[in-house]
């Protein structure tokens, strides 16, 4: 694994680490996006949202264009499972 913030370490300290690799994968969809175009995943911002539902915002500086925002957090469409029907 690359380097990762404290939350992550703790979790992985103390999960198999299958599960582990699941909560990264699920964080790696969740894409935080400025209004300036900006876009990374929560795990890149040392976060995770796992199992997670709904699209909150996140007051946070952005490192493109530097101003403080409320961010998008949302699912990346292109690779969310299809609906159960």
């Amino acid at each position: 694994m690359s380097s990762m913030s404290s939350a992550q370490k703790f979790f992985a300290a103390l999960l198999p680490g299958r599960w582990m690799e699941a909560m990264e994968a699920d964080s790696r969809l969740w894409i935080v996006r400025c209004s300036c175009g900006c876009a990374r995943s929560v795990w890149e911002l040392g976060g995770i949202r796992y199992k997670a539902v709904g699209e909150p915002r996140w007051f946070m500086r952005c490192p493109q264009c530097g101003r403080r925002s409320w961010h998008k957090v949302s699912r990346d469409p292109l690779s969310s499972p299809p609906h159960k029907t």
